[in-house]
């Protein structure tokens, strides 16, 4: 199967001054790491990672130099979304699997799980929610039931046809998610819950940087 790597950001919320996919962490940026977890998982064909098209020397740079093999680029949309829709032009397999460079903290094991799951239209990873929530802007507006609610993952694994489906009806409907796998719930496919990894952490805030960092070097 082929994997769609984002990392087209340009990782603001960071405030690195710079793309966050060429943050280092012991020395590596962090979207090599997943991309050596893919790269040595034999299912797997194709590599395909979205661009910011203002730095493509700067990933072959780095993916050369860490030889990664399979790796076909595409150029970044505007939005999230966007960027998913260009690269399944790439997508030769009958089924996909997304992630994101902002998690480097996958394992093989981890994929693999998703992969050897019985399929369904779109099998993504989640963990509970931990702390209460509630509804509301300057006052509550309203109460969720935490038992049933989770925070949702990557990588995520798709069937083409549905991942290609649910794009092109996003773009008709002019519809904006946050994930895929939203997507192919609201056009009605059945999305399978997989267990997640408390340690699988998106890198957004300077925070988040301090715990990877302190995991990779446990």
């Amino acid at each position: 199967m082929d994997v769609i790597l984002l990392a087209a950001g340009n990782g603001t919320r960071t405030r690195l001054g710079y793309p966050k996919q060429f943050m280092k962490i012991k020395g590596k940026p962090i979207f090599i790491y997943s991309l050596e977890i893919f790269s040595a998982i034999p299912e797997i064909d194709q590599l395909i990672i979205t661009c910011n098209p203002d730095c493509l020397d700067v990933y072959k740079k780095y993916i050369d130099m860490y030889h990664i093999p399979n790796v076909v680029y595409s150029i970044g949309g505007e939005t999230r979304q966007e960027s998913v829709s260009k690269a399944m032009s790439y997508v030769k397999t009958d089924r996909v699997l997304i992630h994101e460079a902002a998690r480097p903290l996958i394992s093989k094991e981890f994929v693999a799980e998703i992969l050897n799951t019985e399929m369904a239209d779109a099998i993504i990873p989640t963990i509970p929610v931990k702390f209460t929530v509630v509804q509301g802007t300057d006052v509550m507006t309203g109460e969720l039931n935490r038992s049933f609610l989770h925070n949702v993952q990557l990588p995520q694994l798709f069937k083409t046809s549905v991942l290609k489906d649910v794009h092109e009806k996003a773009i008709a409907d002019n519809y904006q998610a946050t994930e895929d796998g939203m997507m192919a719930f609201h056009y009605g496919y059945v999305v399978k819950l997989v267990k997640g990894r408390e340690s699988n952490i998106k890198i957004t805030t300077q925070l988040d940087i301090e715990m990877v960092n302190r995991l990779l070097n446990l």
